[in-house]
């Protein structure tokens, strides 16, 4: 009988151990391996919709920089981990779900998914909704684009380790467009249109990798080296 509870108990220890161990790799693989998010808006439509679950691959720029045309998981420009040193006051943002009347300061559980657009050291100019790099006399080919966008631009000037990056569905998006100094005297000394326009590599999180809800699909990066 002795025996019997001896072998029970060490079958009862045998599964705790691979239970701790299987709940410390998840642990592991979901902070430094990969990340998750759910689809929130429709700035990315066709690539992604509303309510789309994506997983993210955090050590993609491990050893590399991103390229034009990746779909990056970010930081959104002006959270507080960024602002708080600088100014509390401009931490919060308004929060569209509450109609724009309360306050919401953003944290690491708000994740933001955008299409890399301009590189680190360019110069990006939208004319008509067409984008030119560089003073190019041809505007950028986007064929992920779901209309055909339109407006005028810039011209922006691409920080060091920082990316200009656009949604996809470009009449709805609130994008590098739109994030810019909320100080509305310029003769504040604080006063940079530019300041939190751009995402800077550390504040990206991961490479947008495959879609599992509501069916799987690996997630279109388009290659503007080929």
């Amino acid at each position: 009988m002795d025996e019997k509870k001896a072998k029970i108990k060490k079958e009862i220890i045998s599964w705790i151990k691979i239970v701790a161990i299987a709940f410390v790799m998840a642990i592991i693989i979901t902070k430094v391996i990969i990340i998750k998010t759910e689809v929130v808006s429709g700035s990315m439509i066709p690539e992604l919709e509303i309510e789309d679950h994506v997983i993210g691959n955090r050590l993609a720029y491990l050893f590399s920089d991103p390229e034009r045309g990746d779909v990056i998981f970010f930081e959104y420009p002006k959270s507080y981990k960024e602002l708080d040193a600088i100014d509390p006051e401009l931490t919060f943002c308004l929060d569209r779900k509450l109609g724009d009347t309360e306050p919401r300061y953003h944290d690491e559980s708000d994740i933001f998914v955008k299409r890399v657009i301009g590189l680190p050291g360019e110069k990006v100019e939208i004319k008509k909704g067409k984008i030119y790099i560089n003073d190019s006399e041809t505007p950028l080919d986007e064929p992920y684009l779901n209309s055909k966008p339109k407006g005028n631009y810039g011209p922006y000037y691409v920080p060091e380790d920082c990316y200009f990056c656009l949604g996809d569905n470009r009449d709805i998006s609130v994008d590098a467009r739109e994030w810019d100094n909320n100080i509305d005297d310029p003769s504040s000394p604080d006063y940079d249109p530019d300041r939190f326009r751009f995402v800077h590599k550390d504040k990206i999180y991961a490479k947008a990798l495959i879609k599992t809800i509501p069916e799987l699909q690996w997630i279109n990066h388009y290659d503007y080296e080929e």
